[in-house]
């Protein structure tokens, strides 16, 4: 693994977003435009943002436009994209955040579709999901199958990010990780984060 140092990403922020900011200090926040998800922004303001920290919208499958209003509305940093968004509109949007593109690592990878959206994109995260629900299912991710890969990009870890397992992504040999990203394991309901377990981690 790079010798850099990894980066903190807090996602499904909402209930307790200051307090997280304040306590923590996470490099990153996530925050979900998905209506579906426990975590949805709902009626969280912008004014509500504390500056001095990196802003990633969440978005499935969204439309190009509503992305957009958002990065502008938010000040978004970062757009992360967890439906079937094309590199097309991966590559539309480059011009107004860093795009992060989710990837599932429940089966075998798709090396091809990986190097297909390289140019498109700014950082691959992988997860774990499942047909009905698009991230924060708290499932481990298999990470060993992410040395074999030889990306060109950044990777984001997701996927059951624990204290339990922590060490084994620190360990991990050959992967550029550029941030991990922890949900729901740090949480006492979605959207309200365990801020004794993230002052731990």
């Amino acid at each position: 693994m790079s010798e850099r140092q990894m980066k903190l990403k807090v996602c499904g922020l909402r209930d307790n977003l200051a307090e997280v900011v304040k306590e923590i200090e996470p490099d990153m926040i996530g925050l979900i435009f998905y209506e579906k998800s426990p975590r949805y922004v709902a009626d969280l303001q912008p004014d509500q943002l504390p500056a001095n920290v990196e802003r990633v919208g969440v978005f499935v499958n969204a439309e190009y436009e509503f992305i957009k209003s958002k990065i502008n509305e938010y000040q978004l940093d970062y757009v992360q994209l967890h439906g079937d968004e094309t590199r097309a509109l991966c590559s539309q949007l480059q011009a107004h955040a860093k795009v992060i593109k989710v990837f599932s690592g429940n089966g075998e990878i798709d090396k091809s579709q990986l190097k297909a959206y390289e140019s498109s994109i700014d950082y691959y995260l992988f997860d774990t999901r499942d047909k009905q629900q698009y991230g924060g299912t708290g499932n481990t991710f298999d990470w060993e199958k992410l040395s074999t890969l030889n990306l060109d990009k950044p990777i984001i870890l997701s996927g059951g990010v624990s204290l339990e397992n922590i060490e084994e992504v620190r360990q991990l040999e050959g992967v550029d990780i550029y941030a991990i990203d922890v949900n729901s394991k740090f949480e006492d309901a979605p959207g309200l984060k365990n801020i004794a377990l993230l002052k731990t981690l």
